[in-house]
């Protein structure tokens, strides 16, 4: 995880999505967690409030250019 976290092309998709660092280590955190819960224990799960909550970027498809 801390390979993902130090890697630039992340860190940078981060600062553009509005991400902070720590909320997508948490989340990487979490998935790891889930994962590794037995199938029946497992369940579909929404992502944690603060780590939606922190996106502020817009989303822009098909620009033209």
């Amino acid at each position: 995880m801390a390979e993902v976290l130090r890697d630039p092309m992340i860190r940078q998709m981060l600062r553009a999505d509005g991400v902070s660092l720590s909320d997508f280590a948490v989340l990487l955190d979490d998935a790891a967690k889930r994962r590794n819960l037995p199938r029946h224990k497992s369940a579909v799960v929404i992502p944690a409030p603060h780590v939606i909550s922190h996106s502020n970027a817009q989303m822009v498809c098909c620009q033209s250019l």
